[in-house]
């Protein structure tokens, strides 16, 4: 028997709902995939993002017909009358048909941990670590001409190039910039993860940087800040495009949503 799922924030759902019928609520966009749901057998809860990741649309012939239309009963009239249940049948299998190519439009997108539509995701520019980059191109051009004199310290110059390469590259990968429907987030670390985030309706104020020789190569740092608190609540440093960035968060903020674009 298949798990079955209460929804105990949404009176309007008190049956038991299915991860099938859990999927055709956030494809008519009546359920929001980071709502939280309780499996009826262990007790332990979802949010419902995590429930329907990677699943396909379900056919006409599974469940979500029963929660896809009202309920109703069959009364035997004296006369004949239309047969209006079957039409209304009908145009609820054309709305799916319709709702079905912004179904496919979504799955083109990631989904954070909490079920939220990734909207822009990034790390630093390679280019925001100049100087090291610069020390590692001089170690490898030392390390080259000392090939050539003494093999040895050739070979530790390069090696030292090549650490710091590496520690370059662990750096940048270890800083995240997200943007969500619902949220700016900056999540950093190696083994540990840390986050610090900003909810867009809260936002008060970008600030974008674009100055020097970074500006000249096109990153720029931003700055969101919010209106409990003076300071900046989350920046994003050394990124590029950074005014596409700051676009896509105001867009958010009058409410216009980007994946239709």
């Amino acid at each position: 028997m298949s798990a079955r799922y209460t929804l105990p924030q949404h009176p309007a759902f008190s049956d038991p709902l299915s991860k099938e019928d859990l999927y055709t609520l956030v494809a008519r966009g009546s359920l929001a995939r980071g709502e939280m749901c309780m499996d009826e057998d262990t007790g332990h809860m979802h949010t419902v993002g995590e429930l329907v990741s990677g699943m396909r649309r379900p056919s006409a012939s599974s469940g979500q017909a029963r929660i896809a239309r009202p309920m109703y009963r069959e009364i035997s009239p004296d006369t004949e009358l239309p047969d209006e249940p079957e039409a209304e049948a009908e145009e609820l299998e054309e709305e799916a048909d319709e709702a079905a190519p912004e179904e496919d439009k979504d799955d083109d997108f990631d989904y954070s941990p909490s079920g939220e539509i990734i909207l822009h995701h990034a790390h630093p520019s390679w280019l925001g670590y100049t100087k090291a980059l610069i020390l590692c191109l001089l170690l490898t051009v030392v390390g080259g001409l000392l090939c050539v004199i003494q093999l040895e310290y050739g070979l530790i110059a390069l090696l030292c190039a090549s650490s710091t390469l590496i520690a370059v590259g662990i750096a940048r990968y270890s800083h995240d910039y997200i943007v969500t429907r619902e949220r700016v987030e900056l999540i950093w670390g190696i083994i540990g993860r840390s986050s610090k985030e900003a909810r867009i309706c809260d936002i008060r104020s970008i600030d974008v940087y674009e100055a020097g020789l970074k500006g000249l190569l096109g990153l720029g740092t931003i700055d969101f800040s919010t209106a409990a608190n003076a300071g900046i609540e989350v920046q994003f440093k050394d990124m590029r495009s950074a005014h596409v960035v700051k676009d896509l968060v105001r867009k958010l903020q009058r409410g216009v949503d980007p994946t239709d674009d």
